[in-house]
């Protein structure tokens, strides 16, 4: 089948020029690049099948591409494979320990299923990473939804001391705050 090719590039021994390197590097890129806009095509025809299975080859290559995952586990959500998409969230989380949004398309996943009590032990060990802004909203909402408002108001606080000019988060630890009182 690979007879063509030389036996050092089959064993994964031979070494590239510097020159031939650059071309073969031109050369991936541009694939690559044709490989994103054919995931915008089979998107915008509904071929969906085709579209997933090239998204799932391209995290092979690339699994510490955040967007590539995200990407793959909401659309496998899309067709209803919601266990698929699971377990591309787990494995880019696996997979990238340092990643402080590592874990939030997880997190994301349990809280629009309304499964609140899942998303603490998922995002609460990233908030000394300073993860995205995304984290601390939706962990101090799964609190708050989860009657755990002592914990959603310290999240709050706690973002709020990183982001100070954020309105809405104002006017959410106001209403944790409102409902601990009263």
């Amino acid at each position: 089948m690979l007879a063509w090719l030389p036996v050092a590039l089959i064993a994964g021994t031979h070494q590239p020029a510097p020159l031939a390197k650059s071309r073969l590097d031109r050369i991936w890129e541009a694939a690559d690049t044709r490989m994103a806009r054919q995931v915008d095509v089979w998107f915008k025809e509904g071929d969906y099948p085709r579209l997933i299975q090239l998204l799932r080859f391209r995290i092979e290559v690339y699994p510490n591409d955040y967007d590539l995952a995200t990407d793959l586990g909401w659309m496998l959500q899309n067709v209803e494979r919601r266990p698929d998409a699971l377990e591309v969230y787990r494995r880019y989380a696996k997979l990238n320990p340092n990643d402080p949004d590592g874990p939030f398309p997880e997190a994301n996943y349990y809280f629009q299923q309304k499964e609140y009590d899942k998303v603490p032990p998922l995002l609460e060990p990233t908030l000394s990473m300073k993860p995205h802004p995304n984290s601390y909203r939706i962990l101090a909402h799964a609190y708050e939804r989860s009657g755990k408002l002592q914990d959603s108001k310290r999240v709050w606080e706690l973002y709020l001391s990183r982001h100070p000019d954020d309105e809405t988060a104002k006017n959410n630890l106001k209403r944790v705050i409102g409902k601990i009182g009263g």
